[in-house]
């Protein structure tokens, strides 16, 4: 794979993994955000999503742009252990007692941003592989956003920080 995207930008180090997401509008979504801030590459839980027409139209052809790796859910512990021994920091997107705050976060550059569940989040199987958990600072009633929103928030602040950095 390439250490350049198709503008000729260099990569970022940062993998976004929504293994855990099924609907095709938010991995749709997060195909075009990973792609347009230049993520390393997007892993879902299964490929064939990209030929979809409804990927397609969200994408608008990003499939074609970032490398998109499967990983099925039953793989997914073995997957986030290789990454860890590589060196990646695996930040999971969950709201939990002892979550940190999007907002002062610091990002290590070889970061895995592990997105959980439409409604249910990250199974509690996998948060003892997560170094740390995130959540968005929230200032309505509602206490959860959308995994596409909440997985573009985090990988535009990954940028801004990096970007400050490059």
């Amino acid at each position: 794979q390439s250490l350049r995207n198709a503008a000729g930008r260099k990569r970022q180090e940062l993998i976004v993994c929504a293994t855990f997401v099924d609907k095709i509008p938010n991995l749709g979504g997060l195909a075009r955000t990973s792609e347009i801030f230049a993520a390393d590459r997007l892993v879902i839980p299964d490929k064939r999503v990209v030929k979809m027409d409804n990927f397609k139209s969200i994408s608008v052809s990003a499939g074609d742009w970032i490398p998109i790796e499967e990983v099925k859910e039953e793989d997914l512990m073995k997957w986030l252990r290789q990454k860890k021994g590589e060196g990646y920091t695996i930040v999971g997107l969950e709201q939990t007692s002892t979550s940190t705050s999007l907002a002062t976060h610091q990002f290590d550059p070889k970061t895995v941003l592990l997105l959980g569940k439409e409604k249910e989040g990250i199974p509690v199987e996998f948060l003892s592989l997560v170094d740390t958990c995130l959540e968005v600072p929230q200032l309505g009633i509602i206490r959860s956003l959308n995994v596409h929103v909440t997985g573009a928030i985090s990988i535009w602040e990954y940028t801004k920080q990096h970007l400050k950095k490059a």
